[in-house]
Order: C-alpha cells, then structure tokens, then sequence
C-alpha cells in the first residue's frame, strides 16, 4: 500500500509539471472506441451515477418541460448517448432522432428501441463532422436539443459549424434546446486531484487516477487532464476533455447567424447538484424568411 501511495504522488506531481494544451488531438477521449464507449455504456446505465447521464426520474422530469413547447414534428437529440432522452419521447408519441459517436451507446439504444418498439433513429456519427445530408431525411424538426452540457465539447469553431448544419433543418418557430454552463459560471482556476479506484471509463483494473484542471485564456476553455496509470501493467495513459466556455455575446452571434431569435435562460429543471444540472438556453429559429 506504501509503495502504490508513492507511486500516486509520483503521477500526481508528473502530471502538475507536464503541458495540458487546449484541444490537443493526441489526449482527446477515444470516444468511438468500442471498450471506451462500452466502459462509458455502463456509467450512463448507472441510475445511482448522474456523472455522465441522468436516472429515469430525471429524464422524465425534462421531457415534462420540453414536452409543452413542442411542435409538430420529430426531434433530434445530439449527444445522445444510449437515447434515454429519445425513448422516453418516444413512449409520449413523438419521434425521435439521436445522434452520437460511440458504438457501444448507438447499440444498446437501438436494441432498446426496437424491444419496446418505440420506433427511434440512431446515427452513429462524429458530431464534429456530421453533414447536413445525413439528418436532412429525418427533417423538420421540432426541436433540436443537446442536454448535460455536451455542447461544451466542441471548440467555438466546430460547435458554430455543427449549429449551422443542424438548425438549418428546425421547422419555422422550432426550437433549440442547449443545456451548457453559462459563462458567468465557467470555472477559471487550476486543480489537481489523485486516487486509486477499482475501475472507471478509463480502465476495468485498478489503477491510479490523477485528474488536473486548468484554465486556457487563450481559448477560453476548461481542460480536464486524466492521467491513469495501471496497477497490475504499469502503463500509463493521458488524456484530456476539453470544454469551450461560452461569453454571451459570442454566443448570440451563433445563434443569429443560424436565424435563431429570442434566446431565454431557464432555471436548472430538476435542480440537480450543480456539477450534474446546469441551466438550459432555449432559441427559436425564425418563423419565415427576413423575420416572424
């Protein structure tokens, strides 16, 4: 036990010393990598770990307040992990479409709407490269929503590019529904943390787990270094998720250039801890051609 506590020091002041650039490609999370995604499947499938989805309940209860403000039409959920946002509007009789980059996800929701026969569409694809012709067929869309602050995972340039495809196919009057951290509550501040766990998305053994977060001005972004060293191999593997903080005049400028209008604040829906709920933005793509 002695020897693993030093090791982890060992790690923790390597990782406080080593570069944490913005949106280094080499660190990025293997997202579409079938034992990652399959690691991450069982933390979203956790109803007691809110850490990267929601329970039942707590699903139920956004599609409560999305449900009223729809229109006619399907919607399309980006980021949607194993479609627990799209079964559950499903089973109320709306359509839906979910998009995302991991295998392991895409599978289990399509096995689960095809058991229920709640009759949704999955794409498996790379939102940050995604074209305007694979949603086009499912389109008009109600509404388009991206919850749990997966909007933040895309540098300003490719979120705005995948904003442009997508909102390009909302109905007159549908809405875009984006559930991020507003800028007033970015955390701008360096952290470093170390432990030794059983297991997580990064690894099914042992291993040592030093997180260190670090705050880009550059780029205006949270970085969130993991550096996980196996306990039974000795190897060590880097890696880092970035999230783009968003100011709010930037943020506009997005959405007006997607002819999105009157965007709205609303209140955390369930009021989860802060670290799992964060406030949704709500726009509305405009009516008809030059305004309402």
């Amino acid at each position: 036990m002695a020897e693993h506590d030093r090791d982890l020091s060992k790690l923790a002041t390597q990782a406080a010393r080593e570069p944490l650039p913005a949106w280094d490609p080499r660190r990025a999370l293997p997202w579409a990598e079938l034992d990652f995604s399959t690691r991450v499947l069982n933390v979203h499938l956790d109803p007691d770990t809110p850490a990267a989805s929601r329970g039942p309940r707590d699903v139920a209860l956004h599609i409560d307040w999305l449900e009223p403000r729809l229109g006619p039409g399907p919607v399309l959920d980006l980021c949607c992990g194993p479609g627990l946002y799209c079964h559950e509007l499903a089973r109320r009789g709306c359509r839906a479409v979910g998009v995302d980059i991991a295998p392991a996800a895409i599978a289990w929701a399509r096995m689960t709407s095809a058991s229920q026969g709640l009759g949704c569409t999955f794409l498996e694809a790379d939102l940050a490269e995604l074209t305007t012709d694979l949603v086009a067929a499912h389109a008009p869309f109600a509404a388009i929503t991206c919850w749990f602050g997966d909007f933040h995972n895309f540098p300003r340039e490719t979120a705005a590019r995948l904003l442009a495809t997508v909102t390009g196919h909302l109905a007159p009057g549908g809405l875009l529904v984006l559930e991020m951290q507003p800028w007033a509550d970015t955390v701008r501040e360096d952290a470093l943390s170390a432990s030794t766990v059983p297991r997580s998305m990064f690894c099914d053994q042992p291993h040592h787990w030093v997180q260190r977060l670090r705050w880009d001005e550059a780029t205006e972004t949270e970085i969130h270094g993991h550096w996980i060293g196996s306990l039974k191999s000795g190897t060590l593997h880097r890696y880092s998720q970035c999230l783009q903080a968003w100011r709010p005049d930037r943020l506009e400028g997005v959405l007006a250039a997607c002819s999105l209008e009157d965007p709205e604040w609303y209140d955390p829906i369930v009021g989860l801890d802060a670290g799992f709920e964060f406030p949704v933005l709500v726009a509305r793509r405009v009516a008809a051609e030059g305004g309402r």
